[in-house]
């Protein structure tokens, strides 16, 4: 609280605010570690907002559906392209 000293009369003293958080004693710039993986996206991400890069290849989502439980194991290979050629010959 305030205290009045009889020299000066009315002194105000700064009340601490408690709803407030105190800051830490490190600075407040980058991370002492930052995460690679979200560095590379968000400059992925800022390449694309530039006009430099036409998307973000992280941001795209897969091409195509995963197949149903009850499939066979050649459709997943075949869906992911690691059956090598499958396309039909010339007729």
């Amino acid at each position: 609280m305030t205290e009045v000293d009889p020299e000066q009369g009315d002194v105000l003293e700064p009340e601490e605010d408690p709803g407030l958080t105190r800051r830490r004693s490190e600075h407040g710039g980058m991370p002492l570690r930052p995460d690679d993986d979200a560095l590379e996206l968000a400059v992925e991400r800022d390449r694309v907002a530039a006009g430099i890069a036409d998307y973000a290849p992280d941001d795209v989502p897969p091409a195509a559906d995963p197949p149903p439980d009850d499939a066979a194991d050649v459709v997943d290979l075949a869906q992911r392209g690691l059956l090598g050629d499958t396309t039909a010959p010339p007729s």
